[in-house]
């Protein structure tokens, strides 16, 4: 009997040696492909970002610690088949159980939703102006040293861009919807109050500033108590401080009751951030009853179709399974008077372009940018049917880009400000073009980001 014990010992630790040999094989294997620099990538579609860059050598960042940390970042940013091996890696821990339910990220504290704002000469916040001061004082410094620049080029009128892109935080997986978590920060809030605020008080009387703040899905689709148990701020809450603090020359526009009331609709994507083209009708509408116009009625336009669309959420949930599984469709509502526009890049290059632009054969996670071509600095939009001098301009965000549309029909001429890469000044753009009504338009996230933000009130102060 103890013969038999020693034996089966014996056997199970030649079977340990094994699998050691195997499992440091693979390491090694894995280790070797990983150093061959023509299979690491320089893109990732999924997550549609520029990847880490093998940091430049110097002797202080060496001696610092900053290179060897880059280098880091760099080999796990850019491992070979490092998707494969994500989705791979999301599938493998699927098999632990049945996870419908899931969180990726970590849930950030956010501010409380106040009653109403607040002055800083009420309370004591040395923290915060400090960094409202150098805020302020870093954009003056920006503007003051593009002017020289400017100056020295012949006066030429040129912002200074700096690529700040629309970010997806934590994500909530139920089933196959994802969901961005949601967090109020105040005074970013404020910064916004404060860039649509300064902007009215510009123009002149005749023109109508217009704010379209517009929740998210996870305001509109998820119950009250579970967002609660989640962390998420009270979307509602968080537009209604901006609308309550906002100018009273600023129109605010009520997109949170026009989504809710159709929140068992198709309002926005299970798999991206953005809403569809039907949630955002649905802002258009609005917008139309507070000027006492009827808006064009969905049965009247012709549609474009696009299926398989697989967005940004996707990328942030490590490439969820049932997400890829059960991918979007896009629907495009074609304005009746035009599909004609024009757009200028961030080369200053006009192109001709269509409003809303055949993307079939376009890969799974770009469809979105079937709407305007995508996010341009400035785009143009001239309505045939009309010569009555009407003009509005856009001031938007990617959300935007589905809104756009359904202005077509109603001005002569639509103007478009992304305000992340337009390089001049809104208050020039409005006079030169002779524009009646400016219209903000942005979801409650970008609302409340101080990068975003910051770069309204670049163009606002140009």
């Amino acid at each position: 009997m103890e013969k038999r014990r020693n034996r089966k010992k014996k056997k199970n630790y030649k079977y340990m040696k094994y699998k050691i040999y195997v499992f440091s094989a693979v390491l090694m294997l894995m280790a070797i492909i990983a150093l061959i620099i023509p299979l690491r990538p320089k893109e990732s579609k999924v997550e549609k970002r520029t990847l880490t860059k093998f940091p430049a050598f110097s002797v202080q960042s060496f001696l610092n610690g900053e290179f060897l940390n880059g280098v880091s970042t760099w080999y796990a940013d850019t491992f070979p088949f490092r998707e494969a091996l994500l989705t791979g890696n999301t599938r493998y821990r699927g098999l632990y159980g049945i996870q419908d339910n899931q969180i990726h990220g970590s849930i950030q504290t956010a501010d409380e939703v106040p009653a109403k704002r607040i002055s800083l000469m009420d309370i004591v916040l040395p923290n915060i102006q400090q960094e409202m001061d150098s805020l302020q004082e870093s954009i003056k410094e920006r503007i003051e040293t593009q002017r020289a620049a400017d100056a020295a080029n012949g006066g030429a009128k040129r912002r200074q861009i700096t690529n700040v892109p629309e970010q997806v935080g934590s994500v909530y997986v139920a089933d196959d919807t994802a969901f961005s978590l949601y967090g109020f920060t105040q005074e970013a809030a404020n910064q916004y109050i404060d860039a649509v605020s300064a902007l009215a008080n510009k123009v002149s009387s005749d023109v109508t500033v217009y704010d379209i703040v517009v929740p998210i899905s996870t305001g509109i689709y998820l119950d009250e108590k579970l967002q609660e148990e989640l962390g998420c701020s009270d979307e509602q809450a968080a537009i209604q401080y901006i609308y309550d603090n906002m100018d009273k020359k600023v129109v605010t526009i009520d997109a949170f009751t026009a989504l809710k009331n159709h929140s068992d609709e198709y309002l926005y994507f299970r798999t991206d951030h953005h809403w569809t083209a039907l949630g955002a009708y649905y802002a258009y509408s609005q917008l139309m009853k507070e000027k006492g116009i009827t808006p064009t009625s969905l049965g009247e336009y012709e549609t474009m179709v696009f299926d398989d669309f697989i967005g940004t959420l996707y990328a942030a949930s490590n490439q969820t399974p049932s997400l890829a599984e059960n991918p979007d469709v896009v629907t495009a509502y074609i304005p009746l008077a035009t599909n004609k526009m024009t757009y200028t890049d961030v080369d200053g290059n006009v192109v001709d372009y269509d409003i809303i632009y055949d993307v079939s054969d376009w890969n799974s996670d770009s469809k979105y940018n079937c709407f305007i071509a995508g996010d341009q600095p400035f785009e143009e939009i001239h309505n045939p049917n009309m010569n009555d001098g009407s003009s509005c301009v856009v001031i938007k965000e990617s959300f935007g880009n589905a809104f756009v549309p359904f202005l077509v029909d109603h001005y002569e001429n639509v103007y478009v400000v992304d305000y992340r890469y337009y390089p001049e000044g809104l208050t020039t753009l409005i006079q030169e073009r002779n524009i009646k009504d400016v219209i903000f338009i942005n979801n409650i996230s970008a609302a409340t980001t101080s990068s975003l933000v910051s770069n309204i009130m670049e163009i606002v102060n140009y």
